[in-house]
């Protein structure tokens, strides 16, 4: 019986190796790699950042303004000719650098012909950490508590 823990943890420890995360590209053709500060002037400059996150991630927090396009679903909305400027700056991002999403949106984007695409390459969780602006789903709930109190 003494095996059966070890062997299980022998196990384990081989398959999260296995399927440790992939660390995102730091270069990805027709895409500008930027960091969360990088992010933060192009953010103050106006540009579009796009959130691919499935819904529910986004819903529980998300750079302030942010659009969702989950990269499974409604992200291929970019190919559809006239719904954006080409030339507009755009900001995608995932959850962090050890998540793919960003990357494959941004060089998803590239390919349709977005000339300004620019990956963030921290993620979500990089600018959170920066304390730059979010809108938290605690956030949201507190809106809609005092609008029904008024």
């Amino acid at each position: 019986m003494k095996w059966i823990p070890v062997s299980l943890t022998f196990f384990l420890s081989t398959l999260s190796f296995l399927l440790r995360a992939q660390e995102a590209p730091g270069q990805i053709d027709g895409v500008f790699t930027v960091n969360a500060k990088q992010a933060k002037r192009l953010y103050d400059a106006g540009a579009l950042f796009i959130d691919v996150r499935p819904y529910e991630q986004w819903q529980s927090g998300h750079v302030d303004r942010a659009q969702n396009l989950d990269l499974r679903g409604s992200f291929r909305q970019l190919m559809v000719p006239g719904i954006l400027e080409k030339k507009t700056p755009i900001v995608i991002y995932g959850n962090s650098t050890y998540h793919m999403r960003g990357a494959i949106g941004s060089y998803m984007a590239a390919i349709w012909g977005y000339e300004r695409v620019f990956f963030l390459r921290d993620g979500y969780y990089g600018w959170l950490a920066l304390d730059y602006p979010v809108v938290l789903k605690s956030d949201v709930l507190e809106k809609s508590v005092s609008v029904t109190r008024q």
